[in-house]
């Protein structure tokens, strides 16, 4: 057996029981270690059991505590689940360099260290514990490497979130030196890309592709293994590979594409696609069985959107509508008398490259809905970390709940029988309105 393969059969087997075991632990890290002064800094959480699913399709919400040297009383700011059930959160805090601390204001001086709070009180026989996490204000010209390395490690979780695992530099190392082939390492990045181990940018495939892995990659490879080049670098690397179209990027491993096809003839589509579906059930391995099933899932419930839905072309991304009263689709007017709207849809990338869907917080989202004078913000949506990126023929459902006002910009949606309603669309690539039908 090959030695990637093998690495890969022991990561199957022991991933599980390494989140079963911390999957009651938080951690806090902010996005950037080294922050400049009179800028917004973005602070994380990570917690499944703040996930609490209180309200159905609903984003939760809770503070932290957030201090610099300068000012070591802090202040207390929200955190925001990003998207319904993800457990994850985000807050920001704005360094001043003058003023005085108050609200989502933190003053702190050049060489200071900002530190951020999140009190876990979910682990486990009612334990409660302190997680706190650490970054510097930039020092112009100075060595902020120093002043880093003189924070405790415990405070820097953020050195490990955007780290590329240790045996992904072994592989890297093993094809430098030719324990094994170009093939096994491709194959083994493109695992690492889709299964979101390695994060690429958005790359775009070109037209003219390569009749093999270019020296310098290989290099490159083995310098990154042992630590001669910087991840980034390695990474630019990878990139040379999709461009050329030597790595394949996709959500799921072996996709089925699905054409658009007429009424008349998409049952054969619909039952070739069942049949297929239905010989996975055959197969004993969990995970590959779910290898199986999972790429035939999303191409059937694809023909269904793209068959029976309504379709909005938008640039490079089509949009596909089944309208209120659907699955996922649904008006209601709660016994207190909010107004609730749940809105799902289909996004496909009908272009050859990689784009992307965005809805950051309910202030900058590229998705909201209109009465012909007002705009309502959304009050929770399932965007991972802003936006959605799909690759070139790649599709996803999202859905946004419009109700309550949760703050950071949102605003309470209203329901007047006398008005129409829109279901409004603001990316870069486009702009349209979707009537709702809401009754």
């Amino acid at each position: 057996m090959k030695i990637f393969v093998m690495i890969f059969a022991l990561l199957v087997i022991i991933t599980p029981l390494a989140f079963a075991e911390s999957s009651n632990v938080g951690t806090i890290y902010w996005k950037e270690e080294i922050i400049s002064n009179n800028s917004f800094a973005d602070i994380y959480v990570k917690d499944n059991d703040m996930n609490k699913k209180e309200y159905p399709n609903f984003a939760d919400n809770f503070t932290i505590t957030v201090w610099s040297d300068t000012s070591p009383d802090g202040v207390e700011i929200k955190v925001l689940e990003t998207g319904v059930y993800s457990g994850i959160f985000k807050g920001s805090v704005y360094i001043s360099d003058s003023g005085k601390t108050a609200k989502n204001r933190l003053v702190a001086n050049p060489g200071d260290i900002l530190y951020a709070k999140y009190t876990d009180f979910t682990l486990p026989n009612g334990n409660v514990s302190e997680i706190i996490s650490a970054a510097v204000v930039k020092i112009s010209g100075g060595n902020m490497d120093q002043i880093l390395n003189n924070i405790d490690s415990s405070m820097r979780p953020s050195i490990f979130e955007n780290k590329i695992p240790s045996w992904v530099k072994n592989n890297a190392g093993w094809w430098a030196d030719g324990t094994i082939s170009e093939s096994e390492f491709i194959s083994g990045v493109e695992f690492l890309i889709n299964d979101g181990i390695i994060n690429v940018p958005p790359t775009t495939v070109s037209s003219e592709t390569s009749d093999g892995v270019p020296a310098w990659v290989k290099n490159n490879a083995g310098w990154w293994a042992d630590g001669t080049i910087t991840d980034a670098e390695f990474v630019n690397g990878i990139q040379h590979l999709i461009k050329s179209g030597l790595i394949s990027v996709s959500v799921d491993s072996e996709p089925v594409k699905v054409p658009y096809v007429e009424s008349n003839t998409g049952d054969s589509e619909l039952t070739a696609l069942e049949a297929k579906l239905e010989k996975c059930s055959e197969i004993v391995k969990a995970y590959k069985r779910i290898d199986c099933e999972k790429p035939l899932d999303k191409s059937i419930m694809l023909y269904d959107y793209q068959t029976n839905s309504e379709h909005f072309d938008l640039g490079p991304i089509t949009y596909h509508w089944f309208g209120v009263g659907s699955e996922g689709n649904k008006f209601e007017i709660t016994s207190t008398g909010q107004a609730i709207l749940s809105v799902r849809m289909l996004v496909e990338n009908t272009s050859s490259e990689i784009t992307a869907i965005h809805c950051t917080s309910p202030s900058i989202c590229a998705y909201d809905v209109w009465d012909g004078s007002k705009a309502f913000k959304y009050s929770g949506m399932d965007f991972t970390s802003g936006q959605i990126v799909l690759n070139p023929g790649d599709s996803r459902e999202f859905n946004i709940l419009f109700g309550p006002n949760i703050g950071y910009g949102g605003t309470e949606f209203e329901y007047d029988s006398s008005k129409s309603y829109t279901f409004r669309i603001d990316e870069t690539f486009g702009s349209t309105n979707i009537p709702l039908k809401v009754e």
